[in-house]
């Protein structure tokens, strides 16, 4: 339970893994951080995601978010080993690579103008033709017209990545305080002066809203809407030993993810279902039909577990990152959307360069605010 009368230089409202990657880096550089999750760190959206490192899979044109999502892949080696270092945690990079597949003609066409603009980047990519996707996983059902193989897109396993970011903090002396919910700010004209909470105002420097699909609500409390909704992802995982794919396996209708204890994940669905994060028995039949889809064999496979999650999504389904406007010491990290894991590292040395250097990190200027909230210059003090 939060004390009245506790202050830090800076106070990160949500637990999920952003809200964890901007406090380690913020404590990083010296500042004292506070910690606040309504519930367990990572127990939303950090904890049902797949934890793919994909960000060319994810994005169909060249554009602001494949340049910070290649950013952050690269910081993931070095990530990752920090975290081990600090914690004797492995968070499992793994995976030799992703296969990003085409059934049929159409789809083919449409993932060969992706190779096109993407092999601009300069990365290890190559085409394969179905066949020699068959030779390279032979588990794969025949239909697969052709595939790009991406050996730089790998994934994590998001609740040990959780868990590891969380030991950190704590060893780097970021206070962490679960089951406490945040309520309201005291604040001045311009200036957030502290957080409620159930155990009373916790003084702060600097606040950073963190709280993913609850974001917009936290961002009234400052009279300032931010565009955020929840969207649904419901996945599940199959026992698979031995398992039946080395490659993660990107398709147009879903993704399965092989995992070191043998688990294949398979995902996701998208729907708008307010805050219900209940797995439903249409999203678990359209999943498992397309697993056996990709590979036929995954009929005869046990089935594990599903669950659901609730990504924050903004309106052009980009992250919303940087300071709040119409606040002097207000910042906000939200709206990853499908890419929370993939997103950490950069996001937490954006808001650590922009809140404790006032200096815009080169990477924020498509990603502020502002493109949806005017800034307010003559807010009235609320006392």
């Amino acid at each position: 339970m939060a004390q009245s009368g506790f202050s830090a230089d800076v106070v990160v409202v949500g637990g999920g893994i952003i809200g964890l990657s901007v406090a380690w880096s913020l404590r990083g550089q010296g500042a004292s951080v506070l910690v606040l999750e309504r519930g367990q760190v990572g127990g939303q959206a950090t904890g049902a995601a797949a934890g793919m490192l994909a960000p060319l899979a994810e994005a169909k044109v060249a554009g602001p978010f494949v340049t910070l999502g290649l950013a952050s892949l690269r910081r993931y080696p070095a990530f990752i080993e920090a975290l081990r270092e600090e914690t004797s945690m492995d968070a499992e990079l793994t995976g030799p690579g992703m296969l990003r597949t085409a059934n049929g003609e159409a789809e083919a066409a449409a993932l060969n103008r992706e190779f096109v603009w993407q092999q601009a980047l300069d990365l290890p990519m190559e085409w394969l033709s179905g066949a020699e996707v068959r030779k390279l996983e032979p588990s794969l059902t025949a239909n697969i017209e052709a595939a790009i193989l991406s050996p730089v897109e790998k994934h994590v396993e998001p609740s040990r990545l959780a868990r590891a970011l969380a030991l950190a903090n704590v060893r780097r002396g970021v206070r962490i305080l679960e089951g406490t919910p945040v309520s309201g700010f005291a604040k001045t004209s311009k200036k957030v002066t502290g957080v409620h909470t159930p155990g009373g105002i916790l003084s702060c420097g600097h606040v950073v809203i963190a709280g993913g699909a609850w974001t917009e609500t936290i961002g009234s409390w400052l009279e300032v809407d931010l565009p955020i909704f929840p969207v649904r992802g419901q996945i599940l995982a199959l026992s698979c030993l031995p398992p039946p794919l080395r490659h993660t396996l990107y398709a147009h209708t879903g993704y399965l993810v092989p995992k070191a204890d043998g688990r294949l994940v398979v995902g996701a669905t998208e729907d708008r279902a307010g805050f219900d994060a209940r797995p439903t028995a249409q999203g678990i039949n359209s999943m498992l039909t397309f697993a056996v889809q990709q590979i036929p064999s995954l009929g005869e496979a046990p089935f594990e577990s599903a669950w659901a999650g609730l990504r924050p999504a903004s309106e052009d389904r980009l992250p919303i990152l940087g300071p709040l406007p119409g606040w002097e010491n207000a910042h906000v990290a939200t709206g990853h959307y499908r890419n929370g894991i993939l997103l950490a590292p950069i996001t937490g040395e954006i808001l650590a360069q922009e809140l404790l250097h006032d200096s815009p990190h080169p990477l924020l200027s498509s990603f502020r605010a502002d493109r949806f909230i005017p800034a307010d210059t003559d807010r009235e003090d609320p006392q």
